[in-house]
């Protein structure tokens, strides 16, 4: 039956609209032209020129996190997947963008660090939420919980502050805009967690709710997010 059912209503790419053979919502043409994340810092992310191996310059003073890991570079066809997520009400992209992080996590975390104990999507704050409608980091971070078999932890942190939207912001003006942005109301001790985002810029946000979530006990905060700008 399934068979019959993809022969009738053959799956459609969601870039170039053209039929898919893969039964999935990529082709494999338009799959193997996503921009992955080649050369990424080790602690951050940030992308680099080169493979350094190594922490770039900004993570010689050791941020609130363990590590960054992002699958892709914030470059197209991934920021228009994103930005249609976010302010077009796409939600369809956001199971797509958490299984493609999904499969990455799953075939390269477990060679270096065990899973965490839960995962925690970045919050809106509630002006944001009733604007927008959805959280699109709790989205993504269901497909992610689905497939990796992990607890997600929505109402353990909140966004106290109304930030001004970050991508408005130079660097300096985006750490400004997030201190003391986030409240965390569980005890975290002993715990490792991986906070969930869509994209990761100058990195303020993450860092805030890290340093929120260690000051809770959190033994690690790892972030987990589908794309890193840089």
């Amino acid at each position: 039956m399934k068979h019959c059912l993809t022969w009738l209503l053959p799956y459609t790419c969601i870039l170039c609209h053209q039929s898919s053979q893969r039964q999935q919502d990529l082709c494999t043409a338009c799959l193997n032209e996503l921009p992955i994340l080649l050369h990424p810092c080790q602690k951050c992310a940030l992308p680099l020129p080169i493979n350094l191996d190594l922490a770039c310059g900004q993570c010689q003073q050791q941020p609130p996190y363990s590590k960054i890991f992002a699958l892709f570079a914030y470059q197209a066809p991934i920021t228009q997947l994103i930005l249609q997520l976010k302010f077009h009400h796409q939600l369809v992209y956001a199971r797509i963008l958490g299984e493609l992080l999904a499969a990455k996590i799953a075939q390269t975390w477990y060679q270096t660090t065990a899973l965490p104990t839960v995962i925690i999507p970045v919050p809106l704050h509630s002006t944001r939420l009733q604007e927008r409608g959805f959280n699109q980091a709790v989205e993504i971070a269901r497909s992610l919980a689905k497939i990796l078999l992990l607890p997600i932890d929505r109402y353990s942190c909140s966004r106290i502050k109304s930030t001004s939207p970050q991508m408005t912001l130079s660097a300096d003006k985006r750490r400004q805009n997030m201190q003391q942005a986030f409240h965390v109301s569980s005890d975290f001790t002993g715990i490792t967690v991986a906070i969930v985002d869509d994209v990761v810029t100058t990195g303020s946000t993450v860092a805030e709710l890290s340093r929120a979530i260690k000051a809770r006990g959190a033994k690690e905060v790892h972030i987990w997010c589908c794309a890193r700008a840089g």
